[in-house]
């Protein structure tokens, strides 16, 4: 996990170069995002059984670093969510068992370049609309033994952009993100969830 960790954020720190190495006319900022997920229902199934995994109310958080060019920006950025696990269906052999709790947790760390569009420039408040691709590394944890897969992500979202001065943004978005099935030892599972952030944008 810590290689991974070290790996994701080597990763993320190559791709702000560009991004603060670009010249006057382009706007690099910085970004931090905190947020409330609410994770989709994972369908799983292996060549004996299938089932439904359902979780709580997660968080997640985020850093990015991008460039404003006009009405556009584009970035790149590290994330981070986590649901516990609620209920649980197993089905086999044309019978199905449910549990009412169950240990264990769905995580993602993700690195996506994202694409966004201001609609409004120079406002003090600005709707947009948002959209990435990048890869996750999903992690099923403490539900017997633990599994993780690196698998395509992507995400769609909207929001809104508040402006207090020049430099201080505050961010009011949401958004759907989805990953390719990860496989854990043969199973294969959904992985989506609906997340709202509120976050923190600084432009240099």
């Amino acid at each position: 996990m810590k290689k991974r960790a070290v790996f994701f954020v080597v990763v993320f720190m190559l791709m702000l170069v560009p991004c603060v190495s670009l010249g006057a006319g382009p706007k690099p900022y910085i970004s931090v995002q905190l947020g409330a997920v609410s994770m989709q229902d994972s369908d799983w199934s292996d060549e004996y059984s299938k089932g439904t995994f359902e979780y709580n109310t997660g968080y997640a958080a985020s850093l990015a670093g991008g460039v404003k060019l006009g009405m556009f920006r584009i970035e790149g950025e590290l994330g981070y969510q986590k649901s516990s696990l609620a209920n649980g269906r197993l089905c086999y052999d044309g019978e199905c068992m449910y549990g009412t709790y169950m240990d264990g947790d769905m995580s993602a760390y993700s690195l996506l370049g994202n694409f966004y569009f201001d609609f409004v420039k120079n406002s003090p408040v600005t709707p947009y609309i948002t959209a990435g691709i990048g890869m996750a590394n999903i992690e099923l944890n403490d539900l017997g033994p633990d599994y993780d897969d690196t698998v395509l992500a992507y995400q769609v979202g909207a929001g809104f952009a508040f402006s207090f001065d020049p430099q201080i943004i505050i961010d009011l978005k949401y958004r759907y993100f989805r990953t390719a099935e990860p496989e854990f030892d043969g199973t294969k599972c959904d992985f989506a969830s609906s997340n709202i952030y509120l976050g923190l944008r600084y432009n240099f």
